[in-house]
């Protein structure tokens, strides 16, 4: 079985493959949303865990498991991100993963519903 953390660095590595893709295929990189990978996340991560009973901790200990090790460097917020490795990959990752945490916190969907009905 996988750790947490090789687990995380394949949905990386689809998300980073996914993104190079849409790039490719003329997608400008200001057209694209982590969501976009939210998909090619769900369908890696079910060849490696059952994420039907997840919990908010759940998905946090799943974003929580990176391993620099995978990685030449972190990604810089504030500079030049040329030459990283997986860098769009870590991104939808994380963006992704805190999504996932967030829907999966007890109370975040009425909430959420709550506040939409109050703006409308």
């Amino acid at each position: 079985m996988k750790s947490l953390s090789e687990i995380r660095h394949l949905l990386v590595i689809a998300c980073q493959e996914a993104y190079d893709r849409d790039i490719k295929s003329g997608v400008h990189p200001y057209a694209i949303a982590s969501y976009h990978y939210e998909k090619t996340l769900d369908d890696e991560l079910e060849k490696h865990i059952d994420t039907t009973d997840w919990k908010a901790d759940n998905w946090r200990q799943l974003h929580k498991a990176f391993d620099q090790k995978y990685y030449n460097k972190r990604r810089s917020d504030f500079g030049s991100n040329d030459g990283v490795d997986f860098c769009q990959g870590q991104w939808a990752v994380g963006a992704i993963l805190n999504s996932k945490q967030a829907w999966a916190t007890p109370g975040f969907t009425e909430a959420y519903l709550n506040h939409c009905l109050e703006n409308n």
